[in-house]
């Protein structure tokens, strides 16, 4: 805070400073309301309230001496009540200043499900706003048209990305041989992977790969770095002939992780089968383990999660409600040889498998369906996920 004074640090796009904290009036309210909206529908910033500023130049500290808990209470308060759609990911930090009282930093996360505007009942406002370098401003209709295409656009590229890979799987163009055909792939892209801004340091995952161990294992035994990021393998001989699954953490967020299922290891004559069981329980624990890994290294929700099954057909699906990789009650023959489950979007990152299985319960019941099983038993009366792996 010191440091932006000393420097001078003008108003910006992504920078703004307010002596005092918004009042109670109609007036206060849609300006707190505007200014949150303009930084989410541009590109993101702070506004950081308690600094006297002259012509948009910070001057020196004007410290709150109000109860801040509570004040964060109220602006939280009136943002959920008076935006659509809301906006996710606000962070409150309160910065003590050695002379008394603190500085609030309000930090603005950039939208990727814009424009948000200002509804407020009765008041008649049903407002837009960005941002340049000169302060917020109402944007004209093609402004707004580029921001209500922004999100779809975003979608269609996800999309792309996941037919690519997907493409490349079936072909058997990936960065490790895997054993068997048939085979489990999940994709978790964030949104912010496509800001050019968006890296992840390497080195740290480099340094610590758990958190991106392949589906089916405990652990990175070893990675290595690539031309794409860093690479996770289910065996700790990359020169092994075959390998069970992989992870690949791409420096822009996303990951890959593919993992062979429905062995062909049979007796012969005996059908590959595969567990509904076994696919949840890959899946869950897979994503609750890297979601959280990528949130430490600094990206953050939304995530676009998508999970297909390829070189499936004939393989008879076992679908019912033992909670075992190995068995389950009913049996039904996968009919194509790949199934494409529709994408998740998870705003948050969730915290246990249950919550996890309750996210992503339209993939969930959706394997029930391949299996021609109208409901998964996987959920309890309530809508409760009622495995543990």
């Amino acid at each position: 805070m010191q440091r932006l004074i000393d420097a001078k640090v003008a108003e910006a796009r992504d920078i703004q400073y307010k002596r005092d904290t918004y009042g109670g009036g109609d007036a206060e309210h849609a300006e707190w309301l505007a200014d949150l909206s303009s930084f989410a529908n541009t590109a993101g910033g702070d506004l950081i309230i308690g600094i006297k500023a002259s012509a948009g130049v910070p001057t020196a500290f004007a410290p709150l001496t109000v109860d801040l808990d509570g004040e964060i209470l109220r602006l939280e308060q009136i943002a959920r009540s008076n935006l659509q759609p809301r906006i996710a990911h606000l962070d409150f930090s309160r910065v003590p200043i050695a002379a008394g009282g603190e500085v609030l930093v309000v930090r603005i996360p950039r939208s990727f499900n814009p424009p948000h505007r200002i509804v407020r009942t009765g008041k008649g406002q049903n407002r837009f706003w960005a941002r340049s370098s000169a302060g917020k401003y109402e944007p004209n209709v093609d402004e707004l048209r580029a921001l209500f295409t922004l999100a779809p656009q975003l979608m269609e590229r996800i999309r792309d990305f996941r037919v690519e890979r997907l493409a490349k799987i079936a072909a058997r163009a990936v960065p490790v041989t895997l054993m068997h055909q048939a085979c489990l792939i999940m994709h978790v892209v964030p949104f912010s992977s496509f800001d050019p801004g968006t890296l992840v340091p390497l080195a740290e995952v480099n340094k610590n790969p758990h958190p991106f161990a392949p589906m089916g294992s405990s652990g990175g035994r070893n990675r290595f770095v690539n031309f794409d990021g860093v690479l996770i393998p289910s065996d700790a001989d990359r020169a092994a002939p075959t390998q069970r699954a992989y992870v690949q953490v791409y420096r822009t967020g996303r990951l890959e992780a593919v993992a062979s299922i429905a062995s062909g290891e049979r007796p012969e004559g005996t059908p590959r089968r595969l567990t509904s069981m076994r696919v949840e329980g890959l899946a869950l624990t897979t994503l609750v383990r890297s979601l959280k890994g990528l949130q430490a290294l600094g990206i953050e929700p939304p995530y676009a999660v998508m999970i297909s099954l390829i070189g499936v057909k004939g393989v008879h699906m076992n679908v019912g409600a033992k909670a075992t990789w190995f068995e389950d009650d009913e049996i039904g023959v996968l009919t194509e040889d790949q199934y494409h489950f529709a994408e998740v979007i998870l705003e948050t990152v969730p915290n246990s498998i249950q919550e996890c299985g309750e996210m992503l319960r339209p993939f969930i019941e959706q394997l029930a369906n391949t299996a021609g099983r109208p409901i998964s038993s996987s959920f309890g009366p309530r809508g409760e996920y009622l495995h543990t792996f």
